[in-house]
């Protein structure tokens, strides 16, 4: 099995529907049912059955699913150990889903510098589908994300910085817009954006059933821009609503979620590291800086 017919397995798989499948892999519709009957002759299995409003996943194809995005994982990270080793330049790289405001990275990079000026430290965004922001696949080195309360990634070790309540962004114009504050009740039939990691804590929790099919989005401008058009809404953090305002959406907080931890993580095995060590100390560092400032005004 090559990694590039799991990708698509597991992309088919998420959105169980081959042609907005195809879209988001920027191939056609028939090139990936090509591939995907190759990876069934190969397993000699039939990984998933045609409905009417799309597909749905056999047993095999269930059963597949876990273990194709482990391989694709480990096919990333062996990628970028191999990349790593062979560079002449030392490198970290910092990632994140979302840029936590310009001012907290100036201050990280500022403060990590002055320790390793020898060490050139990048900044990479990670679209939503990366767990960790990319550090688990060796993308990153540490990354900052958000987990709902208690949840926890594989082989990553993490340092809170602090927790944060749901807001719900709304099309401008939308009838909820003007509340003060949203309950489960309210969303019944709404369109939820909802991304495709199940590690962060864009998901609306405790909404009542029945509820309207979420859509599937993996980066900040794809949402806002979606929702801003009416597409549907989506839950977000605070601090989201505040780093990313948009004149066409309006946040409105959300009880019914547990608050989300804004964390740093970084990988279990390169904690004995003391530039990783000194890395997430500048970032924890930072926004206790910018959480005292914040506080003060």
């Amino acid at each position: 099995m090559n990694s590039r017919d799991l990708r698509y397995f597991v992309v088919a798989a998420r959105e169980l529907h081959f042609t907005r499948a195809a879209e988001s892999l920027f191939i056609t519709q028939p090139a990936l049912s090509k591939q995907i009957a190759s990876l069934e002759r190969e397993l000699d299995a039939q990984l998933f059955v045609r409905r009417r409003d799309g597909v749905a996943l056999t047993a095999a194809g269930e059963a597949l699913v876990d273990f194709a995005q482990q391989i694709i994982e480990l096919d990333q990270e062996a990628r970028h150990a191999v990349r790593r080793a062979t560079s002449s330049a030392r490198t970290l790289t910092l990632g994140f889903w979302l840029a936590p405001g310009q001012e907290m990275l100036r201050m990280i990079i500022e403060s990590f510098s002055t320790l390793y000026p020898e060490i050139h430290l990048e900044l990479r965004r990670a679209d939503w589908s990366k767990k960790g922001a990319g550090v688990e696949s060796g993308e990153s080195d540490i990354g900052l994300i958000w987990l709902p309360l208690g949840k926890r990634l594989r082989r990553l070790k993490f340092h809170r910085l602090g927790l944060e309540s749901t807001v719900i962004a709304l099309p401008t114009g939308h009838r909820l817009a003007s509340r003060e504050i949203l309950y489960p009740q309210d969303l019944v039939g709404e369109i939820s954006f909802t991304v495709p990691n199940a590690g962060t804590s864009f998901s609306i929790a405790g909404a009542e059933k029945p509820r309207a099919p979420a859509r599937i989005v993996t980066t900040i401008d794809e949402t806002l821009v979606g929702v801003a058009s009416g597409f549907g809404v989506c839950p977000f953090t605070e601090s989201v609503a505040r780093w990313y305002p948009h004149p066409g959406v309006t946040f409105v907080p959300f009880e019914g979620d547990a608050p989300a931890e804004y964390c740093v993580v970084w990988r279990a095995e390169d904690e004995s590291r003391p530039e990783i060590r000194d890395l997430v100390r500048a970032t924890v560092n930072a926004w206790s800086s910018l959480a005292v400032t914040n506080a003060a005004t």
